[in-house]
């Protein structure tokens, strides 16, 4: 099967790993020539994960060109930065007919839209949200992660799962597209607000924790009311955990530096990657009310609305 990868950040330098491991063709859209370049001589990425060889003879093309990928792909997987989607899909028609599946978490910022909204918009209907506990660093080394695989089509469940499962990266299918997307926007947001708090200790993180998990499941109930989740499961519970408590969580990074007194804009530049919690903040401003304490006063924060300091006393907004 040919898969249209567009992404080469480092979940889409992950997922391009799990497409070879599953012996399929790879047409894979980069957003600059020097990494098609690298790619195909080499079979490396010359900035993520550089010590990894991909398959040459898997690889079909590397290509800037998003219209060669959209034509010659037969599944889509949306890999992207959300606050890139529009720019780069906006250069072509979409094929309409042909299945997608969206491994963003996040916002588009110039329209607060969720992937699926944008790509329904798009004309797109069959589509898949593929989201859960995933550090791009241990699915590249093929560490045991599990995700969700949101779908109302089980056709499309099922071809899903022949694109992307494998002996170590196990999707787990559900039906309620919406609440998948919209935990992997608000875990990141809860996660800097862990992270604002860790300069305090463990107890005050667990206790702030356990808060954000009830907050997050009344949001997901009142945000996607007609679809029933199994709350502590890997897609939605343990997306949060691993977001708000891994070591390599950028977003909790960014909360870390904003407690140590950095201003927003170079904590931002001292993560150096993109912090996707702080940019949903922005588009969740419109739509986020004091009903939910915790996320409410984060926004707040992140907006610039009110001053970084007052994320040492999220745990008394609960």
């Amino acid at each position: 099967m040919r898969i249209g990868l567009v992404g080469a950040g480092s979940w889409g330098c992950a997922l391009a790993e799990t497409i070879c491991q599953k012996g399929h063709h790879l047409v894979w859209w980069v957003h600059e020539e020097d990494i098609a370049i690298a790619l195909q001589e080499k079979g490396r990425h010359p900035n993520i994960f550089p010590d990894h060889a991909y398959p040459l003879h898997q690889i079909e093309a590397i290509t800037t060109d998003i219209r060669f990928v959209l034509k010659e792909a037969e599944v889509l997987l949306l890999a992207l930065p959300s606050r890139y989607i529009s720019s780069v899909l906006s250069q072509a028609d979409l094929p309409l007919r042909k299945p997608w599946i969206s491994a963003t978490k996040g916002l588009l910022p110039e329209s607060s839209l969720r992937p699926t909204e944008y790509l329904r918009l798009r004309g797109i209907t069959r589509f898949a949200v593929l989201s859960g506990p995933s550090y791009a660093e241990e699915v590249i080394q093929h560490r045991p992660t599990w995700v969700g695989l949101g779908t109302q089509d089980e056709e499309l469940s099922r071809l899903a799962q022949e694109t992307l499962q494998t002996e170590y990266f196990y999707l787990l299918p559900t039906k309620s597209i919406n609440a998948l997307e919209w935990v992997g926007v608000l875990k990141n947001v809860y996660a800097i607000g862990i992270g604002a708090v860790s300069l305090l200790g463990d107890n005050v993180r667990a206790a702030l924790a356990a808060y954000m998990l009830r907050e997050l499941e009344w949001i997901i109930g009142s945000w996607a009311p007609q679809e029933k989740i199994d709350f502590l499961t890997p897609p939605w519970a343990g997306d949060f955990l691993v977001t708000a408590f891994g070591t390599q969580s950028r977003n909790q990074r960014f909360g870390q530096y904003l407690a140590q007194g950095y201003p927003i804009r170079s904590a931002l530049a001292r993560v150096g990657m993109v912090v996707e919690g702080y940019h949903a903040a922005q588009s969740l401003q419109e739509r986020v009310t004091p009903e939910f304490p915790i996320l409410y006063k984060l926004v707040q924060i992140l907006t610039e609305k009110e001053p970084p300091e007052k994320l040492r006393y999220l745990i008394r907004e609960t």
